[in-house]
């Protein structure tokens, strides 16, 4: 990435860059070099809205041990002979029993299709357009510098 006279990088991330003059996004490539997608000098971006916590954090060890102690209570209810002859307990410890399993069948794959925990940061710029700028956690640091960054440099925040 190559910089302009008198640019100083001020934040430096893996996904944006941002220098005195403008924003930058892109992205850190395995051998540490950056690939520039998009920029936008402080003039050109007329707001920016942070948005911190996206997405859903994984449920998928919590939804396979309620699977588990869900199948352990039906197995025991098969074993013990007491509840034979006692149609009304069998149901009790049946419903006891189905429901962590059922809870758990939904966490799975709820986890595995979730839409993934994320801060996003979208640059709306004069001519209309949006650079979106997205960070794979909640409550992301590098968004906070990029977010505080965009404040002191007079970039106004959206109202939407």
């Amino acid at each position: 990435m190559k910089l302009l006279d008198n640019e100083n990088i001020i934040v430096d991330t893996e996904i944006c860059k941002i220098t005195n003059l403008r924003v930058i996004t892109g992205k850190t490539t395995k051998n540490n070099t950056f690939k520039q997608k998009k920029s936008a000098y402080f003039d050109d971006i007329n707001s920016y809205e942070t948005i911190m916590n996206n997405g859903e954090k994984s449920r998928i060890k919590e939804g396979l041990k309620y699977i588990f102690a869900g199948l352990v209570i039906l197995i025991l209810i098969s074993l013990i002979p007491f509840l034979n002859n006692h149609q009304t307990l069998q149901s009790i410890f049946f419903l006891i029993g189905i429901v962590p399993l059922i809870y758990g069948a939904y966490l799975v794959p709820k986890s595995i299709f979730r839409l993934k925990e994320h801060s996003t940061i979208f640059l709306w710029l004069q001519n209309g357009k949006c650079i979106i700028v997205s960070f794979s956690k909640f409550d992301d640091p590098s968004a906070k510098k990029i977010q505080s960054q965009l404040f002191e440099s007079g970039v106004r925040l959206s109202t939407k």
